[in-house]
């Protein structure tokens, strides 16, 4: 009986061992099974795009309006606001151009080499003022002041209402309106963020 006891014991210990042969999960260093966390919403924002698959980092640093078609606020008129820009920036000379839309005014921001201004200056305003007749149009080519309107009009863009950048916009209005004819000393106070 004695016999029967040891070697019941031997055995069942011996059968503990061989459980205990693995390597242990928590020291194998190669070991990835960490499960990703996201903080996601099913909620579609302005721009009528969830892009679930990039995250909130990604889409606050995302800039680029040409990855994701522009869909401006509902009380924006953001048609307009493309028509002109993409005529602008068929002309010739042009780079790229940006577009702002207030009250009676449109404010069109040109990136262009130095070379012909005034020349490219005129076509703007004149293939602007056919698109928007009843407005008062202000062509800027000051690329400090073309960055300024970019990034507003990157705002619209993003689904943005009128109301978080009119602080910004009236901002510009008020830099070329003092500045006159002279655009190159627009930049006399900081870029507001009114958010």
């Amino acid at each position: 009986m004695k016999v029967l006891i040891k070697t019941l014991t031997v055995t069942i210990l011996a059968g503990g061992l061989v459980g205990c042969n693995g390597v242990n999960e928590s020291q194998d260093r190669n070991d990835n099974d960490t499960r990703p966390i996201g903080y996601y919403s099913n909620e579609g924002d302005n721009r009528g795009d969830l892009d679930r698959g990039s995250g909130f980092i990604s889409d606050m640093a995302d800039r680029d309006v040409n990855d994701h078609t522009s869909t401006y606020h509902e009380d924006y008129d953001g048609k307009l606001a493309e028509r002109i820009a993409n005529k602008v920036n068929d002309i010739r000379g042009v780079d790229d151009a940006h577009v702002i839309l207030e009250d009676n005014n449109v404010i069109v921001g040109v990136d262009t080499d130095e070379n012909k201004k005034e020349e490219l200056t005129k076509k703007v305003r004149e293939t602007t003022a056919d698109l928007a007749p009843n407005r008062d149009v202000k062509v800027v080519s000051d690329q400090k002041m073309v960055n300024r309107i970019e990034n507003v009009d990157n705002d619209l863009r993003d689904g943005r209402a009128y109301t978080e950048v009119e602080s910004d916009v009236r901002g510009i209005s008020k830099d070329i309106v003092n500045a006159g004819s002279d655009l190159g000393n627009a930049i006399k106070r900081p870029f507001e963020n009114n958010r």
